[in-house]
């Protein structure tokens, strides 16, 4: 505070050494003057329509250029999310209006040059392509008519029917095109929606957390991302079983709704019962859904291509958890955690409006996978070498990546003062570099046929990247922590699942491929619901840096020793 002079009556940062009669001052309202490190800005002090002195207001350089830098970081994020997502509606109306119908079109001339005149095409719009599609089913029903009329005259029409379908009762079977990006683009919109929270979640569980609960708050905030796991083994199992019930399409909705109903209801949750109780409905959901996008790529497919379907689900939920990640904490720090929750259960609902008119009602009913025995489903589990090996490989990543990644990481940044963007900024590159390098770790293992190297590799890239993490608070390096652990789990996952038949040939050859395979998953959950609950456990009595110290150690030492028994060959040779 000034005099009308320019003498410092009052200063905020008057102190002992302080000289602050040598600051200068902006005469004119509203100017700014550079002094130092600060930005400073006057504003006059009138009284009685004469100025009396002024109210001088210092800013620190480097938070207005920390702030700006959050901004425009911020609207470039934005920017790429929605190129992302008009993205995928563009392929989505392509796909609706071009591409489906020309594969039905194909369908049906592939079904003709067969002799088979029983089909038809069911048009939606009154598009050039819906014309040609009407012209088509005209010649069709043109042909069905004109035997039928031979019929009706008693001519000889036995030499007709060989090799050939007609329609003679005038009903006509619709043709069906089964493709895989049918189900790519409510997956990554439903994704989208669901993810949305993951920035901040530990923290918006922390807000609700009740200490009468008797409960340490560290083991609290990991309880829901424990439970949702739990939640989602119960539903998963049952997808084969609706699809063959129900469909696809109502066996997806069936997963959408309550996932839709649990985020909304999590907005409005007031206590922290409460909000496990939503969580378990909205995982519920979320396992059913994304086990039967799993099933309808797995039984549509053809060998060949099975591949490429499940690479299909790869893409749709990298790109989907990409976007929420990103633009998720921004929502967050503009519109609130309960409003980014809606916003969620918004996007997940146009994800059902999109699998109602991509999918139809019949497809998949009637159809199923094979159900292994109990004996076959538990006996794996007996074999010391799997198991392991799942204890030294399967189980770390899973508990790295819900216990460090999705539980301490949000909690780390935020006692650094981290905003919402900036965690969402900063996790988002975990997904980015998953997303980038996971077909890349692919080609590289097939390439050398060494996968025990590269999951060796990417453990003690994880830990490496856990390690730096916990180690400074610069927004970079930070960043290269998460971008490491995104590499190490892109070099561990693919591979992880490829040595299966390799290493353990023997359990394979007694047990089944299927069995083996789904014994890798329940242990990959079983690490899923105890990484936030140890993380939580040792924030409990350690802190936040301690536990990430001892979570990067217990993976480099789980490493090293999965490194030292495959030199010694306890994997690679055939029992």
């Amino acid at each position: 505070m000034t005099d009308a002079e320019g003498k410092v009556l009052f200063s905020a940062e008057a102190g002992e050494g302080v000289d602050v009669s040598s600051h200068p001052f902006a005469a004119n309202a509203g100017a700014f003057v550079s002094v130092g490190s600060d930005y400073n800005i006057a504003h006059p002090l009138v009284q009685g329509g004469r100025q009396v002195g002024h109210a001088m207001v210092g800013i620190d350089r480097r938070y207005v250029r920390n702030t700006m830098a959050g901004i425009f970081t911020d609207i470039g994020i934005s920017l790429c999310v929605a190129i992302l997502i008009v993205l995928e509606l563009t392929l989505l109306v392509l796909s609706l209006t071009v591409a489906r119908s020309i594969g039905l079109m194909r369908r049906l001339m592939h079904a003709v040059s067969e002799g088979d005149f029983s089909a038809s095409i069911a048009t939606r719009g009154r598009d050039d392509l819906g014309r040609v599609i009407d012209a088509m089913n005209g010649i069709n029903a043109e042909i069905n008519r004109r035997f039928r009329a031979l019929v009706a005259t008693g001519g000889a029409v036995e030499r007709l029917r060989e090799g050939r379908v007609f329609g003679e009762a005038g009903a006509y079977r619709p043709v069906q095109v089964l493709r895989a990006g049918d189900v790519q683009y409510p997956l990554f919109f439903f994704i989208f929606g669901v993810e949305l929270s993951r920035p901040f979640f530990p923290l918006f569980v922390r807000d609700l957390y009740d200490p009468s609960l008797g409960i340490d708050a560290s083991i609290a905030i990991a309880m829901p991302m424990s439970v949702w796991v739990v939640a989602m083994l119960f539903t998963t199992p049952l997808a084969p079983t609706l699809i063959r019930r129900l469909g696809t399409r109502n066996t997806l909705l069936l997963g959408m709704a309550p996932t839709s109903v649990g985020l909304i209801a999590t907005a409005f949750a007031t206590g922290f019962v409460e909000l496990i109780v939503w969580r378990c409905v909205t995982a519920a959901g979320f396992g059913l859904v994304t086990a039967a996008i799993l099933v309808r790529l797995a039984i549509t497919a053809p060998e060949r291509r099975r591949a490429l379907n499940i690479g299909v689900f790869v893409t749709a939920t990298g790109g989907g958890s990409i976007c929420a990640t990103a633009i998720g904490g921004i929502l967050a720090e503009r519109l609130g955690y309960e409003n980014t929750f809606i916003v969620g259960a918004t996007i997940v609902f146009v994800a059902m409006t999109i699998t109602f008119g991509f999918l139809s009602s019949e497809e998949g009913v009637g159809t199923g996978v094979g159900t292994p025995t109990h004996r076959r489903r538990l006996g794996i589990y007996s074999s010391p070498r799997f198991m392991t090996f799942m204890a030294l490989s399967a189980l770390p990543s899973r508990t790295v990546l819900t216990g460090f990644l999705f539980f301490l990481v949000p909690l780390y940044l935020d006692s650094l003062d981290f905003g919402g963007a900036a965690i969402g900024r900063t996790m988002m590159v975990y997904f980015l570099v998953l997303l980038v390098m996971n077909q890349a770790a692919a080609l590289i293992a097939d390439r050398f046929q060494n996968h025990g190297m590269l999951i060796v590799v990417g453990g003690i890239s994880v830990a490496a990247g856990c390690l730096l993490f916990v180690s400074t608070t610069d927004a970079l390096l930070l960043a290269c922590g998460v971008a490491l652990i995104g590499l190490g789990q892109s070099f561990v996952m693919t591979p992880q699942v490829a040595v299966l038949p390799t290493y353990f040939r023997s359990e394979t050859e007694a047990f089944g491929t299927g069995p083996v395979t789904a014994a890798f998953r329940v242990v990959e959950r079983a690490g899923s619901i105890a990484g936030p609950l140890l993380a939580g456990s040792i924030v409990a009595f350690a802190g936040l840096q301690h536990a990430g110290r001892l979570l990067g150690y217990g993976i480099a030492a789980t490493t090293l020793l999965l490194a030292l028994l495959l030199i010694v060959g306890v994997f690679t040779r055939r029992r």
